[in-house]
């Protein structure tokens, strides 16, 4: 009678307990990301298991419109360093070279923790289904294969689905008009000033990428221990950058735990947060040589959908930030 009165408060006690979860071995897969900033600036990659990879040609375009709903941004292509004047007039044929002089104030894409600052800016006013323009009359410049463009732009106006704008060389009288019909499949539409045309092959689908591996100009002065290329302008580098789904993708950049660390459990009530892009994760500098190095202690943590994904640089072959290439190591939760 004892005895089972011994087995009954033993099962009693420790049915009290809730058991552990139970996790799985977790396989890890490496993939290599090249970058050639004149060649094939540009990776794409899927996340599951295999993960996919998409490498993109370097394209000839200066202006990147936004197609998510609700958001009018504009931007210049972050591999150039494109710069822009706001004249503040809305007359466009009284825009011309005697526009600009010594004193004029340019402006480039800002780019910030989670996101970039257009320089662009605000083009009208957006508490309307409609945005309706200020129409300023925008001045464009950049060096390309050793060729100065000026250009100018202005939107004329816009709506639920659509951007309309003229533009045309600074010195030109001519112009021309176009309408780009917002794709809500891809984040961006994607437009060449010099070829006059839109760029349909730069982007896949949003359901066909997670993480895009490229480059962004930026200020060096703001990023003293991150490895660059030179630009035509001597204050700003050609850095090592990505850019992040954020209509799927979610992130927690984690500098504390090891890699083999990281699993589901200590990760599902982590504080994600949307992000756009990041300048020089994963990148260091080696102190003495300068040479490019991978940041051992860095581990992005992805969330997309219910799935979690942990990824890290292992090594970095190449000298020079404009032609390099990465070995990531990946895992899903």
């Amino acid at each position: 009678m004892k005895k089972a009165v011994y087995i009954f408060l033993v099962f009693s006690i420790t049915s009290c307990f809730t058991p552990d979860e139970y996790l799985p071995k977790i396989d890890s897969e490496k993939i290599n990301i090249p970058l050639n900033s004149t060649e094939s600036p540009s990776t794409f990659i899927k996340l599951g298991f295999p993960t996919g990879t998409l490498s993109k040609e370097k394209s000839n375009w200066q202006l990147r419109f936004e197609n998510t709903a609700d958001e009018w941004g504009i931007y210049t292509n972050p591999t150039e360093p494109i710069r822009i004047f706001n004249t503040k007039i809305n007359r466009y044929d009284l825009i011309n070279l005697s526009s600009i002089d010594g004193n004029t104030i340019w402006e480039y894409d800002d780019v910030k923790s989670t996101n970039i600052k257009s320089a662009i800016g605000r083009w009208g006013d957006f508490d309307f289904p409609n945005p309706e323009s200020y129409k300023d009359v925008y001045i464009l410049n950049w060096t390309q294969d050793s060729q100065d463009y000026y250009y100018k732009f202005q939107i004329l106006d816009a709506d639920i689905n659509t951007y309309h704008f003229k533009y045309g060389p600074l010195d030109e009288t001519s112009f021309q008009i176009e309408t780009i019909n917002k794709q809500e499949v891809q984040l961006y539409s994607y437009f060449s000033l010099v070829n006059n045309e839109q760029v349909k092959t730069i982007e896949p689908n949003t359901n066909e990428w997670h993480i895009h591996f490229s480059y962004q100009v930026d200020s060096i002065n703001k990023h003293t221990k991150i490895p660059y290329s030179s630009t035509s302008n001597s204050s700003l580098g050609l850095f090592p950058s990505f850019e992040l789904n954020h209509e799927h993708v979610e992130i927690f950049l984690d500098t504390v735990m090891n890699f083999e660390q990281i699993n589901y459990i200590n990760s599902r009530n982590l504080t994600f947060e949307k992000s756009k892009n990041s300048i020089g994760l994963f990148y260091q500098k080696d102190p003495i040589t300068s040479q490019l190095q991978s940041n051992s202690k860095q581990n992005l943590i992805l969330r997309s959908d219910d799935e979690y994904y942990v990824i890290r640089a292992l090594n970095i072959i190449g000298s020079s930030v404009g032609n390099h290439s990465v070995t990531f190591e990946i895992k899903k939760l």
